[in-house]
């Protein structure tokens, strides 16, 4: 997380003021050294002692929801006011809105990797298209109008994604997230199901302030960023994990005193449910427990969001009911029951913390950091 005095004595600006907390609403969870291996089971292999089924998670939606389609609808196409004005569409499957399963899967792997010392599912280690209006004057070298930034703290590179699996041996050295949510060469043992949503339609698009592309140079810690005769900025030392703070729906922005045009957006209104069908192939107790908590069940566990425009505030989620459905080894088949119970939830998330799979420090980082207020004084 971003160390206020480190910043004041690097000369950059403060992250806790109001101000720049609103420009720049996000902070970061801690990374580790390296990835913890965990290994994984091989295809088709139910031992005894791991639960195959499926889970299924009720969300209720805590701030306007926008799963974005990539095009333009008519305002008046969608049951909205503006007649024929483009509002940027969700994703719908017969006509209705829809969680797909690949945007729980993404949203959930983030907090997963974060709390439990995994691999970066991403690594971008260079940026050619930073504006160098962007670029604070310091780091400002060499010529032209795009700034190049490259990362080479070790720990990136000791975090990138898994090099292609393929071998069975080379199972043994998959971290967890790869594990559960897959890698290149190893199929995942974690697949959601489209969610379904329940909600009654929004009447008018929504205006929301437009995002800001990123800028690289602000993963550096304070003092960790130089640029080099040729102009590149190079980072030897990065914050970790990008998390956005909590707060209200931001509705405009202001570059340089000038007011840019809002977008207009189609949406899931608040107070909608989305339930979610997750199968789970062959996992622990305690690796379920896990994916639980990353999914946003229990205590101090921080905000889930889903969809875009996070940083504006949308997409907030409360995990309500989680229905577990799981049997061990080969009960996993209907016609092969046995008298084992399914695996309740309570029970795997004890599991993870029992077994240290879930790092407790950075999930409180994560906590505080996404349950943090944009809008008012003080650190995460």
């Amino acid at each position: 997380m971003r160390d206020r005095k480190a910043f004041l004595d690097a000369g950059r600006n403060d992250p806790h003021d109001l101000q720049q907390k609103a420009e720049h609403p996000y902070d970061f969870v801690s990374l580790p050294a390296k990835p913890t291996p965990r290994g994984a089971p091989t295809h088709g292999s139910y031992p005894a002692d791991r639960w195959t089924g499926t889970v299924t998670l009720t969300y209720r939606v805590l701030s306007p929801l926008h799963v974005g389609s990539g095009g333009f609808d008519l305002a008046k196409e969608r049951g909205l006011a503006g007649g024929d004005r483009p509002v940027r569409g969700i994703v719908r499957c017969r006509d209705l809105p829809v969680l797909p399963g690949a945007s729980w899967k993404g949203a959930v792997r983030a907090r997963f990797e974060a709390i439990t010392n995994s691999r970066l599912g991403v690594v971008g280690t260079k940026h050619s298209k930073i504006p160098r209006a962007k670029i604070p004057s310091p780091l400002q070298k060499g010529n032209g109008g795009k700034v190049d930034v490259q990362i080479d703290d070790a720990r990136v590179w000791a975090l990138k994604p898994q090099p292609n699996v393929r071998q069975v041996s080379e199972l043994s050295g998959l971290c967890l997230a790869d594990a559960l949510f897959g890698a290149m060469g190893y199929r995942g043992r974690v697949e959601a199901e489209e969610g379904t949503i329940s909600s009654h339609p929004a009447t008018k698009p929504k205006l929301v302030a437009p995002l800001e592309s990123p800028v690289a140079h602000r993963l550096a810690k304070p003092g960790k960023a130089s640029a080099d005769p040729g102009g590149t900025i190079r980072i030897s030392e990065v914050e970790g994990r990008k998390f956005y703070y909590d707060g209200p729906i931001v509705d405009e922005r202001r570059r340089n005193g000038q007011l840019q045009a809002s977008d207009e957006i189609d949406y899931v209104p608040k107070d909608a449910t989305i339930t979610v069908r997750v199968h789970l192939d062959s996992l622990t107790a305690a690796e379920v427990g896990a994916l639980l908590v990353a999914a946003g069940w229990g205590e101090r566990v921080g905000v889930v969001r889903f969809g875009g425009y996070k940083a504006v505030g949308l997409g907030k989620v409360e995990l309500k009911v989680v229905e577990p459905d799981l049997r061990l080894g080969k009960e996993r088949r209907p016609w092969w029951r046995g008298a084992t119970s399914s695996l309740d939830s309570a029970t795997a998330v004890a599991a993870a913390y029992t077994e240290h799979l879930i790092d407790a420090g950075r999930l409180e980082e994560l906590h505080r950091i996404t349950t943090h207020r944009r809008d008012e004084k003080g650190a995460p």
